[in-house]
């Protein structure tokens, strides 16, 4: 959105300097604004175009292939001569989309976008070519961007001198420093009380948490969890064999439904996880859901089944 002025006689810098000599009349030079900055203060909305779930079309889709994948002519050497992505001719590819990009070397439109998409590469790969497109592109951007922040703060700067503006942004300064201070004083108090709440079941707390280390040194002594680690051991002893085999990973083979197998226990079984007790840990929040016995539900179950 270019926000320069209406009127062709009136520029931007004009607006600036008239409005810097009398910021009274500042919504006034606004008028001279085109219609889009006075929405300008309204939230950016940005629309995005939704990407069909369709396959592409096989008549579109076809001939771009076909540039990609490589042929027996002989490949060209010159951008002249054809483009240095499929190192094919013009003639041979004729009809084909192409992009020139500003330092006026020309590729197709496709190779050009693969070779972005597969390797993150948008510089020219034309020999000795220095001009970078993407820095034009950006200094534009950028460049367009601080026209259109000009023209936003053209009201703003003008009430900076106005003494009503600086009574009033002083009273909001007043109204912001009161409410850090009440923020810190309730959040003190909040600290003292979970202290406070801590202190007062500290020994609750401590058997708990004792509790808790006994559970993870039964579990740990249990045969399931011996029979637990030798699994992952014999994984990883025939899983090293077979990968360096088929010169294969755990992820290729998984990506290509070769095996399957969740997230949870591939994080395990290739080391970026260990197995956790963090699920006997138990979170408690003020509010007016309580903790509910787990097993309530089962002892209620077994005491039907002994009534009947």
């Amino acid at each position: 959105m270019d926000l320069e002025p209406e009127d062709a006689f009136i520029s931007l810098s004009t607006l600036e300097a008239y409005i810097e000599k009398h910021p009274e009349d500042a919504e006034k030079w606004l008028d001279f604004l085109p219609t889009a900055f006075k929405l300008a203060m309204t939230p950016r909305q940005t629309i995005y175009a939704r990407s069909s779930r369709d396959p592409p079309a096989a008549e579109l889709l076809e001939p771009h292939i076909n540039i990609i994948t490589p042929n027996t002519e002989t490949p060209i050497e010159h951008y002249l001569d054809g483009c240095l992505v499929c190192k094919k001719t013009w003639a041979s590819t004729d009809g084909v989309p192409t992009t020139t990009l500003i330092c006026g070397h020309t590729y197709h439109t496709v190779c050009y976008m693969y070779q972005y998409y597969e390797n993150d590469a948008t510089r020219c790969i034309v020999n000795n070519c220095d001009i970078d497109t993407w820095d034009y592109i950006r200094t534009i951007y950028r460049n367009k961007r601080s026209r259109k922040n000009r023209a936003e703060n053209l009201l703003l700067n003008s009430f900076k001198r106005r003494a009503d503006f600086k009574q009033d942004i002083t009273h909001l300064k007043g109204y912001i420093s009161e409410f850090n201070k009440a923020q810190g004083r309730i959040e003190g108090l909040i600290k003292n009380a979970r202290r406070d709440l801590i202190h007062k079941h500290i020994f609750s707390i401590n058997h708990l948490q004792g509790d808790m280390n006994t559970t993870v040194k039964d579990l740990q002594e249990t045969q399931e969890m011996l029979n637990y680690k030798l699994s992952i051991q014999k994984f990883r002893k025939h899983a090293a064999t077979i990968f360096r085999k088929y010169h294969t990973s755990f992820r290729e083979l998984h990506v290509n439904g070769i095996i399957k197998c969740s997230w949870r226990a591939r994080g395990v079984l290739e080391r970026h996880r260990a197995l956790g007790f963090y699920k006997l840990g138990c979170r408690i929040y003020p509010g007016r859901k309580l903790i509910t016995d787990p097993l309530a539900n089962e002892v209620d179950s077994d005491s039907d089944l002994a009534e009947d």
